[in-house]
């Protein structure tokens, strides 16, 4: 009996040290399954960033071969994560995914992008810091463990994401969302400000709600009439929501 205690003092030992040499094993599969993708990832990033800065110049073949590598490339990322790192690679698949999905919705035709509003909103999703900083926490996780740099570390649309200034004074009794969350209303009003920046004309948060709302309105209906009619629609909503501009007049002048 005084035998099997120190045997199965070492049986423990030693199963101890089997678990943990598993778990190192593991770990160091998902670095090299990541890594054996860092390559492709790097070249796909750097791709979607380059369509993104002139989206309505790529014909819809290239766009559709862009995003749906990039979709690809994340899909094996994802499934090679460690657990520290799924969370931002789940998030970057749902995003580049939406705005893919997004885009084959209008047939790839990315001179209607700044026109529909499903677009829009996965891009305003793209431009969030939550997703920035998916992007980079990826991008340092491949600098760190696979010896590359990455090119493009983050991807947004441009001018998305931004505001002009306001010159209404906030209530600072209001209390305002979380950072980085994103809710129907925060969507709508940043798709409102992305629209009306084109034109450089300041508006407040209540009018690019306003623009943003009666956007995703008439674009839930018919998307053919809408983008025969897109202008004139967008006069129509600047003046109801009381923001001053000359839609006709504006375009003249580009």
């Amino acid at each position: 009996m005084k035998v099997q205690r120190p045997l199965r003092s070492t049986l423990g030992f030693l199963l101890s040290l089997a678990s943990i040499s598993l778990v190192g094993c593991a770990t160091n599969a998902e670095r090299d399954a990541l890594c054996a993708q860092s390559d492709r990832w790097n070249s796909a990033s750097t791709q979607v960033s380059l369509v993104l800065d002139e989206i309505g110049k790529f014909q819809p073949e290239r766009l559709q071969e862009v995003f749906e590598e990039v979709v690809r490339t994340l899909i094996l990322i994802n499934e090679s994560a460690s657990r520290d790192l799924r969370a931002d690679t789940e998030v970057l698949l749902n995003t580049f995914g939406a705005l893919s999905d997004a885009l084959a919705e209008i047939d790839w035709e990315g001179d209607l992008a700044q026109k529909d509003s499903a677009v829009i909103s996965a891009g305003v999703r793209l431009a969030s810091s939550e997703v920035q900083q998916a992007q980079a926490n990826l991008a340092t996780y491949i600098v760190e463990n696979c010896d590359l740099e990455i090119d493009s570390p983050v991807n947004k649309f441009p001018n998305v994401g931004t505001t002009l200034p306001d010159p209404i004074i906030q209530d600072e009794t209001i209390e305002l969302p979380p950072v980085g969350y994103d809710n129907d209303e925060s969507v709508a009003r940043a798709f409102g400000f992305v629209v009306v920046e084109r034109f450089g004309v300041a508006i407040t948060n209540e009018q690019a709600s306003c623009v943003g709302v009666a956007l995703i309105m008439a674009n839930s209906n018919d998307s053919k009439v809408v983008d025969e009619t897109y202008w004139q629609m967008l006069q129509l909503i600047f003046d109801s929501c009381d923001v001053k501009i000359d839609v006709a007049k504006a375009l003249e002048n580009e």
